[in-house]
């Protein structure tokens, strides 16, 4: 396995590091915008199979040049998701498989979406290629952990409903704090949010959707639609679900930050004129901030994420939150990084390993809850990632008729 790593931020360094211990890693390729930052980590790895180069993920024709110049087998985007559609046509152009962690943009803005990625399905089952869409913590895990329920904990599934919850503080900065990249969250919170109810898909207006939600060892936090992947993927691969959507816990603090920041255009793309420069508001903003790789050791407290799967099992309705939760100490401890980029940089390195050992196949464009979920999450509890399932048919209101001996799930 030939593997590029584009983005060497919080996200790709814990992906580098994982890449780095695996048996069938024959070349890791480190590669961001700033060629120094790709050299630090690059020299943190201190591997005769690791290197690192200066590259612009959105310039597709470099790309391209550095998969055939290092026969890369596979290409993994951590780069921002804007620049996903010219690193899968690079793959395409230069004989790769593609993974990336997120995806981006709406019908105002110009960016690729999801959409755009799936027309290119049929290109890369011509190519005999595989790009696989949004392997990260969620959009990705979360993915997986309803395949499981589909597989597993239900026999009709009805709903499914992605929660991501986080009660950490940042010592050294009481200020907005974001522990993924800052350029997608304001991205995702402020655009409308794609909610699927009752068979079709809805946009809901941004910072809506209050929903006290009782996330495990984190307690009862209040999350908001955000536009997000599984709202738009899971409704195509389980077509008895009903109702899809995805919320986001955020303290009053930054619910308000957001808000005056659309309502004096500071999250705008559009460049404007100050003095002789021309900048996007949201760049400068996001420049004002720390960025999440070095939130890395100031981070106290826990992030879960999991997906709430509701339908029937033998006829009666059933509820289970599938999650998994991490420490910000605990992680940075393992692997010097914070708990966010730990969630979301292992995911793609399991990925990349089991298509390379071929326990899971496929070519086209796919998204993570196509395939078997049992070996990847086998692989997630052995990667210091241990999730759980917790029955939440009571705590939904839901009647379960009694049963000789009691029932529980484990996972």
């Amino acid at each position: 396995m030939k593997v590029l790593v584009l983005g060497a931020g919080a996200v790709g360094t814990v992906s580098a590091l994982k890449f780095a211990k695996e048996a069938v890693l024959e070349q890791l390729v480190i590669a961001d915008a700033v060629s120094a930052r790709a050299a630090l980590l690059a020299d943190r790895l201190n591997d005769p199979r690791v290197s690192a180069i200066g590259l612009n993920a959105g310039d597709r024709a470099a790309v391209a040049s550095i998969i055939r110049q290092h026969g890369i087998t596979l290409v993994l985007n951590a780069a921002l998701p804007a620049t996903n559609l010219d690193v899968m046509r690079a793959c395409l152009e230069a004989g790769s498989d593609y993974i990336d962690l997120a995806s981006g943009g709406t019908d105002a803005d110009g960016i690729p979406k999801i959409d755009d990625q799936f027309a290119l399905d049929a290109e890369f089952k011509a190519a005999g290629r595989l790009a696989l869409l949004g392997m990260g913590a969620d959009p990705g895990t979360t993915n997986v952990y309803a395949a499981y329920a589909a597989k597993h904990l239900l026999d009709v599934v009805t709903e499914l409903r992605v929660r991501d919850g986080d009660n950490s503080i940042c010592h050294g900065h009481d200020g907005f704090v974001v522990a993924f990249s800052p350029w997608v969250m304001i991205d995702e919170c402020l655009c409308k949010a794609v909610s699927y109810r009752n068979g079709r898909f809805h946009l809901e207006e941004p910072l809506t959707g209050l929903e006290p939600f009782d996330f495990p060892e984190l307690g009862v936090l209040n999350c908001y639609y955000v536009d997000h992947e599984e709202s738009k993927t899971l409704p195509r691969f389980f077509p008895s679900a009903r109702t899809v959507d995805f919320k986001l816990c955020m303290a009053d603090s930054t619910l308000e930050t957001l808000r005056v920041m659309k309502r004096l255009g500071l999250s705008s793309k559009k460049r404007i004129k100050v003095g002789d420069l021309a900048i996007a508001p949201r760049d400068f903003v996001v420049s004002l901030l720390p960025e999440p790789k070095d939130l890395a050791g100031r981070m106290r407290g826990k992030t879960c994420v999991g997906t709430l799967a509701k339908g029937f099992k033998d006829g009666q309705r059933r509820a289970f939150f599938i999650y998994n939760v991490s420490d910000h100490e605990a992680t940075y401890r393992t692997l010097g990084v914070q708990a966010t980029a730990y969630q979301t940089g292992i995911p793609p390195v399991i990925a990349a390993r089991l298509l390379a050992h071929e326990v899971w196949r496929g070519t086209g464009v796919m998204s993570p809850e196509q395939f078997d979920p049992d070996p990847f999450l086998r692989c997630l509890a052995q990667e210091g990632m241990p999730w759980q399932v917790r029955d939440d048919s009571l705590r939904a209101g839901m009647w379960i008729a009694p049963r000789s001996s009691r029932e529980t799930v484990a996972a």
